[in-house]
């Protein structure tokens, strides 16, 4: 393999495919970064094998061939290469590097030949949507993925099809669901996808403009964006029947200006996370107070609020509560209650598909 590469178009590249790098691996050739030089570019690849990511840089390739170099430390040292063409020459096991003054050689990984591929075969169907609006619709429900492994299904996000399009998200403490209407209706289907890949589809999203497209088989989602490609496995299994947990109907009401509610929050949390991390919000009149308490002191704010229906003191995580309101559009909110006990309801006052839902803490005062 023996190439010249611009310095720049290769650290994008290889930042693009990183994010595919497994953070532990029992498999040492998932470390590397897989390059491929032909008459095409440069093609580089990363896999976790859930999530696989690929790009092909425009280089000059005076001879082709393949390698698989350490990720993190390729990474790093083309992130810091001087501006300028950039030449790649493998001889035996070793990648040498120049550009410049500047020179540097890496060992290759060995057993290169037998990096792993992901395939996407099998009937598949495409949906497509605006590129911006898909990124965005990503970005107001994957935070509210779990984390846990002990709760699999709960690390993805649910797509749903049929009329419309929605992702749905939740870690059982907190609920986001995002609609939109499709330009061409879809057959209703379901499926699963990784919260790690559905931010790198938003972020692959984010970067261009336009119509993008996501094909699935029964088993993975294939995105195509200028260079990059992207391969990812779905979650197999039944996602909860989020259904049966939305309420069907409130006893109030409130209307709240976002920005104070998230000036305010911001606050109170300052306090909060001092002590037990939890927020009270005591709802009555035309106002809400948002306090916290902490062996360090006390926190306590008012912020106007328009009420229909009975007072409420409610207390949340507010790192939950943020979450929402920085992802809704508008500059005012409805929160809905039933009890002090029950999920409380956050929708924009007027933007439609937005849905968030918040389950609050149980508070025991004297």
């Amino acid at each position: 393999m023996n190439l010249t590469i611009n310095s720049k178009e290769l650290a994008e590249g290889v930042a693009s495919v990183s994010k595919a790098l497994p953070a532990r691996t029992q498999m040492p050739i998932l470390e590397g970064i897989y390059l491929q030089a032909s008459s095409d570019g440069l093609m580089l690849k990363c896999t976790d094998m859930m999530l696989q990511k690929e790009c092909t840089v425009a280089a000059d390739v005076s001879e082709e061939g393949y390698a698989v170099v350490t990720g993190k430390l390729f990474t790093d040292l083309v992130r810091k290469i001087p501006d300028g063409e950039v030449t790649l020459r493998l001889d035996g096991e070793t990648l040498f590097i120049s550009c410049g003054r500047f020179n540097s050689s890496i060992q290759c990984l060995s057993d290169s030949g037998n990096y792993p591929d992901m395939q996407f075969n099998g009937d598949s169907f495409s949906v497509k949507l605006d590129s911006d609006q898909c990124a965005k619709m990503i970005n107001e429900t994957v935070f509210a993925t779990s984390t846990e492994e002990s709760k699999p299904i709960l690390t993805g996000v649910l797509i749903e099809l049929g009329s419309e399009i929605s992702f749905v998200a939740t870690d059982a403490f907190q609920f986001a669901k995002r609609s939109m209407a499709l330009r061409i209706p879809s057959e209703e289907r379901s499926m699963i996808v990784p919260s790690k890949s559905m931010v790198e589809i938003a972020r692959m999203m984010d970067a261009v403009s336009g119509e993008a497209e996501l094909t699935f088989t029964k088993t993975h989602v294939s995105v195509s964006v200028g260079s990059e490609r992207l391969v990812a496995r779905l979650l197999d299994g039944n996602y909860i029947k989020y259904q049966n947990i939305l309420p069907k109907d409130h006893n109030a009401r409130v209307c709240l200006d976002k920005r104070e509610m998230m000036d305010s929050i911001d606050r109170a949390q300052l306090m909060a996370r001092e002590g037990n991390s939890n927020i009270l919000m005591k709802f009555s009149g035309d106002k809400v107070t948002i306090s916290a308490n902490s062996h360090a002191g006390k926190v306590s704010e008012e912020v106007d609020a328009q009420k229909a229906g009975d007072d409420i003191d409610i207390a949340f995580n507010p790192r939950f509560v943020m979450n929402v309101l920085k992802n809704i559009p508008d500059d005012k909110v409805y929160m809905d209650f039933t009890t002090s006990i029950a999920p409380c309801v956050i929708k924009p006052a007027k933007t439609d598909g937005f849905y968030y839902l918040i389950v609050p803490v149980r508070i025991y005062q004297n």
